[in-house]
């Protein structure tokens, strides 16, 4: 074998070898169920609080102000490389837009939905670059949800005004008992070089 040959071989062999494997799907799926579990879990006492403190418009607050920071601290606890979102495709913030791979899964989870099939609890999505993404669908079955995710003529004015004043592009409205509301997004990274 020529000399040159060999270089670009073992180079190649080497290269290959400094890749490191960093999260396998059993521990997306580990990782990931654990964090979208705890967001709901959270999210959903919160609101309870938060109702009970000030009614919808409490609820409404908490939604738009904290809930974000809460889901972010839920992160930190399970790895700063990790990336955690809310998405929809009838977002209210601009921050839980999905992005166009994620915008596909959730148009194929509402077919699931809306063919009244079997919706898994977790769905793993795989990139050709080692990356993944969890998602955790997120259904609409609370009538206190419904009071700002329902249709907009039936919601209390002041949620609608205060909703108005936070997002210029709403989407948040036109849900219905069982409708797919939309996913929390875990992302686990590619594998890094070591250096």
């Amino acid at each position: 074998m020529k000399r040159w040959m060999q270089v670009i071989l073992l180079s190649t062999l080497f290269s290959g070898l400094l890749i490191a494997e960093e999260y396998s799907v059993k521990q997306v799926e580990e990782i990931g169920g654990k964090i979208s579990k705890e967001i709901q879990k959270t999210l959903k006492h919160k609101l309870k609080k938060a109702k009970k403190k000030g009614g919808i418009e409490a609820m409404a607050e908490y939604c738009a102000e904290e809930s974000l920071k809460d889901i972010d601290a839920i992160r930190k606890k399970y790895g700063k490389d990790l990336r955690v979102r809310r998405v929809s495709l009838g977002h209210r913030n601009p921050k839980n837009a999905p992005k166009k791979d994620e915008e596909k899964m959730l148009k194929a989870l509402d077919l699931l939905v809306k063919a009244n099939a079997f919706l898994p609890k977790t769905i793993v999505q795989a990139h050709e670059d080692g990356s993944y993404k969890l998602y955790a669908p997120i259904t609409l079955n609370s009538r206190t949800c419904k009071k700002c995710h329902g249709d907009k003529d039936t919601i209390d004015p002041k949620i609608v005004k205060y909703f108005a004043s936070k997002y210029k592009d709403d989407k948040g409205y036109g849900f219905r008992s069982g409708d797919l509301r939309g996913a929390i997004v875990v992302e686990f990274p590619a594998p890094k070089e070591d250096e």
